[in-house]
């Protein structure tokens, strides 16, 4: 399945990259492109013989204790292997969500224009999040209807 840590780091940042080229080949808004990349993330698992999940329930993520959802989960018959988060901008509940499942993988997606970094040092001291920024990654504004 899984042939060593660094090795499918790599593999998964390439791949999510290359899901990205490939939906961005379309005209789509941020919204529409953060579901296909979902999708397309989700449907990745099984060539990983894993079971990928959208919108996976996580309890007490708010200080408040309101629960919330980790954008993508694989899972495996023993529990979850890698997490997802997608976002066009920095947002610190991310990292508290996959900071939160105890899983081999968390990676957090980005594509907007803010750098993530700063977030990242703050909440994850223990170097536990991967960060796949993809890059180039604009949205017209909403078209004009004819």
């Amino acid at each position: 399945m899984i042939i060593n840590n660094q090795a499918f780091i790599s593999l998964i940042t390439r791949k999510i990259n290359q899901i990205s080229e490939e939906i961005l080949q379309r005209f789509l808004t941020k919204k529409q492109f953060h579901d296909a990349i979902q999708r397309k993330i989700v449907e990745m698992a099984n060539s990983f013989n894993l079971r990928g999940l959208r919108e996976y329930h996580v309890q007490n993520v708010r200080t408040d204790g309101r629960s919330g959802s980790i954008d993508v989960i694989w899972m495996a018959n023993l529990g979850p292997v890698a997490v997802f988060e997608i976002d066009s901008f920095p947002r610190s509940k991310s990292i508290k969500k996959l900071l939160l499942i105890d899983a081999l993988f968390r990676f957090w997606v980005c594509y907007g224009s803010k750098d993530p970094l700063s977030l990242i040092r703050k909440y994850d001291t223990n170097n536990l999040v991967q960060v796949i920024r993809l890059k180039n990654i604009h949205f017209s504004k909403k078209r004009q209807k004819n």
